[in-house]
């Protein structure tokens, strides 16, 4: 096995480990016996954000490039306006789910040192591309790590395997709504997709949107003009 490829494994297998035992039942437990649990979203984000930084230090370059698109060709604007679009996705789904900073830990600590309401993070939501996709914005960090307008050995084994990681992730994710929430978690995962919309799919939303327009259009109203002869 070749140096990178083992070092970057390592990283790989390191992130994942960690980032899996830390959203397990027993480490949640544990966690709640020692701090209060509001802060759990907030310090296993901040491991993430550490384990990154650190992962992505020691990160090996393989040195053997699949592409590299010429800056200023078609395929480089292509691949950096999908990068850029992929990652405003991401941040624009927060808009049909759970909040970003929710995401991160950050309301929730806000909302305990304001002595107000702890906010729901597991509940179903129909709104915009919820209604097609469970975990859109899971859908738009896979696409940002296959759209770079650079493919070398080392970040397509990361591509594989953030996405293999997003996958399953997810897919436990949704479990876990499904427990938490039960039927009609179950309801909503019969009309959805968990990352990737089918042709079914497709075609429901594009009927949706044809609705939306027509509902959107104002009404004609017909104007009749009435003659008047003259006596």
């Amino acid at each position: 096995m070749p140096n990178w490829l083992l070092v970057d494994t390592l990283i790989v297998l390191a992130y994942g480990l960690q980032h899996s035992l830390l959203t397990t039942k027993t480490a949640v437990t544990w966690f709640e016996k020692v701090l209060p649990i509001y802060l759990w979203n907030i310090l296993y984000s901040a491991v993430s954000v550490v384990t990154l930084v650190v992962g992505f230090n020691f990160w090996k370059s393989s040195g053997v490039y699949l592409f590299h698109f010429v800056p200023g060709s078609v395929a480089y604007h292509l691949s950096t306006a999908g990068l850029a679009l992929s990652l405003f996705l991401f941040f624009y789904c927060f808009k049909f789910t759970t909040s970003f900073w929710q995401w991160l830990g950050v309301k929730q600590v806000a909302v305990k040192l304001s002595g107000k309401k702890m906010p729901t993070y597991y509940k179903v939501r129909k709104e915009g591309i919820k209604r097609y996709i469970r975990f859109p914005h899971h859908t738009c960090l896979i696409l940002f790590f296959w759209l770079h307008p650079v493919m070398t050995l080392d970040t397509l084994f990361l591509a594989i395997a953030a996405t293999i990681y997003l996958y399953v992730g997810t897919y436990h994710q949704d479990l876990r709504g499904l427990r938490l929430i039960g039927k009609e978690w179950e309801t909503y995962r019969l009309n959805t997709n968990l990352l990737l919309p089918t042709p079914k799919i497709i075609a429901r939303m594009i009927s949706d949107w044809r609705d939306d327009e027509l509902e959107s259009e104002p009404p004609v109203v017909a104007v009749h003009q009435e003659n008047h002869s003259a006596s």
